[in-house]
């Protein structure tokens, strides 16, 4: 049980006799313990999609609670590979997997510094038209890394963030995906991403959010901002 709370100094809480020093590392308790998570019931397939910003926000949300209980996240994500990305740095700290399967940033470390800001270059972008050999070669690896996550029971929560966005743009069969969540069992919990998605899927799926866009500071001339869009 959680004794010793102090709301003014976290680092003096004990779980159990264990003192959670700085970030609370729920994660580890549970697995030198041998204890669960409650509430450990059938998981559910869920699709944020839509062409208002957010999709991947919502995803991460889940995965930092979803850790907190003490579950194992991985997220998976595909036609993304910027490095500077601050997810990748919180996702650590938290014990959530992230892997990307897509283009890198040649400026990657001058953002991630805070030196240079991202100036919309377009050179991470995946266009229909543009579609190289590498990038299938990485999303038939992604692909890969999502089959072995089931069959090694790597994960509690497993997020494809831009699975949809591959399948709109040609990079990975419908009939794949469909046809391994057919196969998937109870657990893990499953969350799809990207701008569409089809009445199939959307039949298949347990919650489905649209998230549209009404406004965007993109149509002000605004710039994706360090903290805040990366």
């Amino acid at each position: 049980m959680l004794t010793g709370i102090n709301v003014n100094n976290i680092t003096t809480r004990m779980l159990d006799g264990w003192p959670l020093e700085n970030n609370i590392n729920i994660n580890r308790y549970w697995r030198e313990t041998g204890g669960k998570p409650d509430n450990e019931v059938n998981k559910l397939l869920q699709i944020y999609y839509g062409d208002g910003k957010g999709k991947t926000t919502a995803a991460l949300g889940l995965a930092m609670r979803a850790a907190g209980h003490g579950y194992k996240v991985r997220i998976i994500q595909f036609m993304k590979g910027n490095a500077y990305s601050g997810e990748l740095a919180s996702a650590s700290k938290l014990g959530i997997e992230m892997f990307q399967f897509g283009r890198s940033c040649p400026q990657a470390d001058l953002i991630k510094s805070g030196v240079m800001e991202c100036d919309n270059c377009g050179q991470c972008w995946i266009s229909r038209e543009g579609i190289t050999a590498l990038d299938k070669k990485k999303t038939d690896m992604g692909w890969q890394l999502v089959q072995d996550s089931l069959q090694e029971g790597q994960a509690d929560i497993l997020i494809l963030d831009e699975i949809l966005h591959a399948l709109d743009l040609g990079l990975l069969a419908e009939e794949k995906l469909i046809g391994w969540l057919q196969q998937v069992p109870a657990v893990p919990e499953i969350i799809l991403t990207g701008r569409k998605v089809s009445p199939e899927l959307i039949a298949m799926a347990d919650l489905v959010s649209e998230i549209r866009k009404i406004k965007h500071p993109y149509e002000q001339g605004i710039k994706a901002r360090r903290g805040i869009e990366y």
